[in-house]
Parts: structure tokens; sequence; C-alpha cells
């Protein structure tokens, strides 16, 4: 191996202060420009990190993250629960409309309370549009009663029909 090279592989070490230069080994750096340039340039290499900040305790970077994890764990099953509660108290507000009978009381308005709660109606029917307000209250209010072409107890049931019989009902539902 040249000195050169021997020179080369002792510069690592000489740089972090594992070694020292022998006498033979300075007088060839003195002589020597290649070998001057590569020293030259291992030293500057090695001042490069000496005017950075020390990098942040592992221990005290690893509980605070746990410790944010926990927060927003925290936070998580303070938003869920606030949603239950949310929840439960529409669910209750319901229970308490429906046993008090709110729903019934605001439509059961009587004959002027029809024909506003029929004017409201989002469907559009145009056969409609031409009664007056006591006719459409009429048409309402026989809507609410009971149809006499209800099935009694004296008409038979689809279940009590025979198959032509079932046909020719299907076949007129059909049109």
């Amino acid at each position: 191996m040249s000195e050169c090279g021997w020179l080369s592989d002792r510069i690592p070490a000489v740089a972090l202060g594992r070694a020292e230069w022998t006498q033979q080994e300075v007088q060839h750096l003195s002589e020597c420009r290649a070998c001057q340039q590569e020293w030259e340039v291992v030293r500057a290499a090695s001042r490069l990190g000496e005017s950075l900040v020390p990098a942040a305790d592992p221990e005290a970077t690893a509980a605070s993250v746990l410790h944010r994890l926990r927060r927003n764990r925290e936070a998580g099953r303070r938003r869920r629960g606030a949603w239950g509660f949310a929840g439960f108290a529409a669910a209750a507000a319901v229970v308490a409309a429906l046993w008090t009978g709110g729903a019934d009381r605001q439509l059961d308005r009587g004959p002027e309370g029809a024909s506003v709660v029929a004017g409201q109606l989002a469907i559009p029917l145009p056969e409609l549009e031409i009664l007056q307000p006591a006719e459409l209250d009429s048409v309402l209010q026989m809507l609410d009663e009971p149809s006499a072409a209800a099935a009694s107890a004296d008409e038979p049931d689809l279940r009590d029909l025979n198959s032509d019989e079932l046909e020719r009902v299907l076949d007129s539902w059909e049109g």
C-alpha cells in the first residue's frame, strides 16, 4: 500500500480523535498536496455538526406524544358522550310529544285549520285548485272518515280465493 493510501485510511481516525499522526505521516502530509486536500475536507466535514442544536430528549418527546394521544382520546369520549346525550334528549322529546298527544292536537284544528294545513301541502293537485275552501274541507273530511268500501267481515279475504279468482283480481289491478 502506498503512503497516500495508508494516510487516507488513517485520516478519519485522526479527525475523530481516536489516533494521532506519526512523524512520518506529518512529513508526508506537509509534502503531498492531494493528502492535504483530503485532510482539509475531512476536518471541515467533522466541524459541520458543531453549530447544531442538540437533538430533543427522546423520552420527553415520547411522553409529550403519549400525553397528546391521551388528551385526544378523552376529547373523543366527551364528543361521543355529548352526541349520545343529544340523541337521548331528542328521543325523549319525541316520546314526550307522543305521550302528551301533541301531534294529534296540531292536526285537529277544525275546518278552518284544515284548509290551512291543506294549503301547506307540497303535493301538486291541480284538480283541487278549482274547489272553494268549504268544498275542499268536505273532501278532506271525507278522506279522514273510514271508507265504506273497506273490507268488512263478510267480504272474502285474498287467502280465501281460488287460483282463478285470484288471477282475475290480479288482472283487474294491472288495468
